[in-house]
C-alpha cells in the first residue's frame, strides 16, 4: 500500500502536465489544479477561456478526459481514473440532471405517462437513472443507439396519475 501513493502522486503530475500541454496546444489559457479523492485523480482547467474547456455541454471536457487518461495510463483499467473539469462544471450538471429528473418524475406520476429525456452522454444517463433508482412512482430506462440513445421515465405499474392534475 506504501507504495501505491507515490504512484498515484506521478501519475496525478503526468496527468496535469498531460492536459496543460493540450490545452497549451488549443491556445486555450487555463490553469490547471490536480488532486485526488482516494479513487480519481481529478483536474480542475479553470481561468478566463474555461467555457471553451468546457463546451457543449461537456462535449469538449468529456474529449479531453479520453485524451488524458489514454495518454496517461496504456491500460486505463490500470490506473486510477482521471476526471477533467473546468471551474466545477461537472458538479454543476450533475445537480441540474437531478434536478430535471425529479421534476419529470413528477410529471410522469401526475399524468401517467412515459416522458423521454433528451439524448446524453452515458454518464449523464447514468445520473440520471440513478437519481431516480429509489423513486417509489417511476422507473426508468435507455433506448435508441449512439448519440441518440436516452433515458425514459415510465410510471410504475399499477401506479395511478394523481387526482390533482
Amino acid at each position: 500500500m506504501a507504495d501505491e501513493m507515490p504512484v498515484k502522486a506521478e501519475t496525478r503530475e503526468r496527468a496535469a502536465g498531460v492536459l496543460r500541454t493540450i490545452l497549451e496546444h488549443m491556445g486555450v489559457d487555463a490553469e490547471v489544479s490536480a488532486f485526488d479523492d482516494g479513487e480519481r485523480i481529478i483536474l480542475d482547467a479553470h481561468g478566463p477561456e474555461s467555457g471553451l474547456v468546457i463546451g457543449k455541454k461537456g462535449s469538449t471536457l468529456d474529449a479531453l478526459q479520453y485524451l488524458v487518461n489514454r495518454l496517461v495510463s496504456k491500460r486505463p483499467q490500470d490506473g486510477p481514473l482521471v476526471v477533467v473539469d473546468a471551474e466545477g462544471y461537472r458538479g454543476r450538471r450533475e445537480d441540474s440532471l437531478v434536478d430535471l429528473a425529479q421534476r419529470l418524475a413528477e410529471k410522469v406520476v401526475a399524468t401517467g405517462r412515459a416522458v423521454p429525456v433528451e439524448p446524453m452522454t452515458a454518464h449523464d444517463r447514468r445520473i440520471v437513472h440513478m437519481a431516480l433508482v429509489d423513486h417509489e412512482g417511476v422507473t426508468t430506462e435507455s433506448e435508441g443507439e449512439g448519440t441518440f440513445r436516452r433515458v425514459v421515465i415510465f410510471p410504475k405499474r399499477g401506479e395511478r396519475p394523481s387526482e390533482a392534475v
